[in-house]
């Protein structure tokens, strides 16, 4: 088939280095790392990304000083001998593939990522974040040309390792950026007060870079575009910065949004966020330029490139999620692609290492039955089609076992499809719809309106040599003494199932989840205009969401208006003429809850199991079992179509 992406799928040159496409996959570490050295399973993953078709690899964030290392040694730490052959190792099988593998060099400065050092945070001034607990130690002189030959040092140790270049992360607010920017920067002496004197740390640490760069070898710089904090750096902050370093030999600049905390774009973010900053940049330096940020399939960067804003794109998430991305794009394969939902959730856990909500093999490698022929084809009955019985179905069809999926609703993604009908979720569809397609390209025989009685129990197991049972999970019944007051559970919200009301008030409570149900509930209330009071238990608020969204969740809801208690229970009298109360949970008294309507969030329930058992013959996976997170289904549909 013809490339519909020939812009993308073009060579570049990049600093005397051809890159076979402009499609690179961009800074995104594994935390598969011992003693600050990448271990096997660090390298088996790129080497997974550079087989799936991308033309560049850049490394995830590599230390340059014993000052910015975790005390979990899961950083990479570029200044150490011992990150030689390793990297020597990674540089090797990317290289096997096609692609090129730059190395990104950083020091955290005053942040620490979430995570505890036995070094003090270091800073320009002593300022402190609002995301770590202590404030950052001043650095003198002497220890910042310290710092700056730990860049010189690591670079050097990329070149012999092999690597094609080294990319210099001044970006998400790390400590290049803190010493160019004003906020963070209150220095007077010859490192603060004036923009040239901001410029200088960066300036040292790059001219120290290529003091040991050979001819040939790329040196490229990340910016933020936008930092998105008040006082923050803007994009007429980044053009300028961008051009006062371009006179040394920058190769590329690589140009991404936010901070900290911010950097990492949900589905609440529009798709290629960063393109319009990229483009300044590029025209105002003529230097290539990299852009990334939720570009989430190769029409949007064909068309950033096509269009003279950018020379090359990048993607974290999106191979991730598939890191045959590149390859199925380029020869017309796009109905294959999973698409990556901008969740955040467990590729930014960490929980020990990467990880991935859609894509099982991510963080635990392939699993050897997959793509493989089974010895006998077997007839597989799958009943449920939720996430997890679609995954088993997808797999076990791949082995070559005849799939039949009975699914009693009249559309496919259970719990799933209801998550995706909540406020800046959609994109949580993704996956079912990937997975539909799929089960359609393999030829698997999908029922719908077809539930599955304990009498047709018998039948079913006669005919299938194995039964997948995915019946998945459903609300809990609500407490009893919401019996005769207006009330309704999380699904009914997000699927407009509401009583009238003359009042609009809805008290949302979550007893104890922290996830995102309860919250998806109050926003789906206050965007259709009712007063919404949001209560739990917990004494923190979306204490389960991902980081990265739960700033931007907790802000809209402050936006429209909704009133949180924290650490308050929610007290039903059985009485229904008596008013509902919130109770402080550590004591204090009681606030009246207002005529309203309550939706009370407590953990799902497994649905029926049709008194099915598991054994030889009959696996259950999923919701089934107990109910979790998306993953949790992914995972075991993957592992038992694997295994079938």
């Amino acid at each position: 088939m013809g490339n519909d992406f020939p812009h993308l799928f073009s060579p570049c040159d990049l600093g005397g280095v051809t890159l076979k496409n402009r499609l690179v996959a961009l800074p995104a570490g594994t935390s598969m790392a011992e003693h600050g050295v990448p271990t096997h399973g660090d390298t088996e993953h790129f080497e997974r990304l550079a087989a799936g078709g991308v033309g560049l690899i850049i490394g995830g964030a590599t230390v340059v000083h014993p000052t910015t290392t975790l005390r979990s040694r899961k950083l990479i730490e570029g200044y150490r001998d011992e990150f030689v052959p390793a990297a020597a190792a990674k540089a090797d099988v990317i290289h096997r593939h096609g692609a090129r593998f730059i190395g990104q060099l950083c020091h955290l400065g005053r942040e620490f990522i979430g995570g505890e050092s036995d070094s003090p945070p270091s800073a320009p001034s002593a300022i402190k974040t609002a995301r770590d607990a202590y404030p950052p130690h001043e650095l003198t002189v002497p220890e910042i040309e310290d710092i700056v030959e730990g860049w010189r040092i690591s670079t050097e140790n990329l070149v012999k390792a092999g690597a094609d270049g080294v990319e210099v992360h001044a970006a998400h607010g790390y400590l290049p950026a803190q010493f160019m920017s004003p906020l963070t920067n209150r220095r007077t002496d010859s490192f603060g007060g004036s923009f040239e004197n901001r410029m200088r740390f960066t300036r040292l640490v790059i001219e120290a870079m290529r003091s040991v760069i050979p001819a040939g070898f790329v040196l490229g710089v990340r910016l933020s575009g936008e930092e998105e904090i008040p006082g923050g750096m803007g994009i007429e902050d980044c053009v300028r910065s961008a051009e006062n370093l371009a006179d040394l030999g920058i190769d590329y600049f690589s140009i991404t949004h936010g901070t900290r905390g911010r950097y990492v774009k949900d589905s609440t973010n529009e798709d290629g966020v960063a393109i319009p900053s990229a483009s300044r940049v590029r025209a105002a330096t003529g230097v290539p330029t990299l852009v990334g940020q939720r570009i989430r399939d190769a029409a949007t960067a064909d068309h950033a490139i096509k269009n003279g804003h950018v020379d090359m794109v990048g993607m974290a998430r999106a191979l991730i999620a598939d890191p045959d991305l590149p390859i199925k794009s380029e020869t017309g394969r796009l109905d294959e692609i999973r698409g990556f939902l901008g969740i955040n959730q467990d590729c930014r856990a960490f929980d020990p290492h990467l990880h991935c909500a859609v894509n099982a093999e991510i963080g635990r490698g392939r699993h050897p039955g997959v793509g493989v022929p089974a010895p006998k084809s077997k007839e597989v009955y799958v009943i449920g089609g939720g996430p997890a019985g679609l995954e088993a179905a997808r797999v076990a069809a791949g082995r070559g076992h005849h799939v039949t999926l009975f699914e009693q609703s009249t559309v496919l993604g259970g719990a799933v499809r209801v998550a995706a009908a909540a406020p800046h979720r959609a994109t949580l569809g993704d996956v079912i719809d990937y997975l539909q397609r799929e089960l359609r390209r393999l030829k698997v025989d999908v029922n719908l309106s077809a539930g599955i009685e304990v009498d047709d129990v018998a039948d079913i197991l006669e005919a299938a040599d194995h039964v997948v049972v995915a019946t998945g999970s459903r609300p809990a019944d609500l407490p009893v003494g919401l019996g005769d007051r207006p009330a309704v559970t999380v699904d009914d919200v997000l699927l407009g199932r509401l009583p009238d009301s003359a009042s609009r008030r809805a008290v949302v409570y979550d007893e104890g989840d922290g996830f995102w149900p309860a919250y998806s509930a109050a926003e789906a209330l206050a965007q259709a205009g009712w007063r919404v009071t949001f209560a739990t238990a917990l004494t923190g608020l979306a204490t389960r969401v991902p980081a990265e969204s739960a700033g931007p969740l907790l802000g809209r809801l402050g936006a429209a208006g909704v009133d949180f208690k924290v650490g308050h229970s929610l007290v039903v009298p059985g009485d229904a003429s008596q008013p509902q109360l919130l109770r402080p949970v550590f004591g204090g008294p009681d606030t009246e809850v207002e005529d309203a309507l309550t939706v009370w969030h407590q953990p799902r329930v497994p649905a029926p199991l049709l008194g099915l058992e598991p054994g030889k013959n009959v696996s259950i996976i999923g919701d089934s079992v107990t109910p979790r997170r998306l993953s949790h289904a992914i995972d075991e549909g993957y592992r038992l179509g694997a295994e079938l």
